[in-house]
């Protein structure tokens, strides 16, 4: 996301900046005022999701520090401890933790979301986000442009053929085989 948005910028303005510890993005903040408009809405993006996933942890931290410690202080994966101890935890660690989860199964994020196929090409946006009872998404449909810019279609994919990435959907197919896929929007021919 950031890689290709900004590869040109980085490649002009700090091609020379040894990577690690912070020094790319100091470089990338002493330019902001010459990136380009792509990249500096990549990076607002990502900025604002960042931001986002540290207000989450900050409200659990806030809410549980006292839990962690006691239930999952030697746990190797803490978000899954806590997942898993959840309803012997403090009530208002309880209320944190539901209220996010209810939050993240909300899912409207996702509409609206790029998708990028596994060969890099930006393919259209998220349209519909499908749960199943337990909450879990179990399809997205997808708006695409056709070739030729001649309409759009929409395409079903399941759960298993993408990831959620920070700022888009990255699918595990090609374009042309997203692009191959029956429109989801036709109902099928005599019903």
């Amino acid at each position: 996301m950031i890689e290709g948005a900004c590869a040109p910028d980085v490649r002009n303005f700090c091609g020379n900046v040894t990577r690690g510890e912070g020094r790319l993005v100091v470089c990338m903040q002493a330019y902001d005022d010459q990136l380009s408009k792509r990249c500096q809405f990549a990076l607002y993006r990502v900025s604002r999701n960042l931001e986002s996933v540290l207000s989450r942890v900050d409200r659990i931290a806030d809410a549980c520090w006292n839990d962690i410690q006691e239930k999952c202080g030697d746990a190797d994966k803490i978000g899954q401890c806590v997942m898993e101890k959840r309803a012997s935890l403090s009530q208002p660690c309880q209320t944190v933790i539901n209220d996010l989860q209810q939050a993240y199964q909300g899912l409207a994020a996702l509409r609206g979301q790029t998708v990028h196929s596994s060969d890099g090409k930006e393919l259209g946006q998220v349209v519909e986000v499908n749960k199943g009872p337990d909450g879990k998404i179990q399809s997205i449909q997808l708006e695409l442009g056709r070739w030729l810019g001649l309409g759009s279609k929409a395409v079903t994919i399941t759960a298993d053929k993408f990831e959620q990435l920070a700022d888009r959907i990255r699918l595990h197919l090609r374009g042309d085989e997203v692009q191959s896929m029956p429109d989801a929007s036709q109902k099928p021919a005599g019903k």
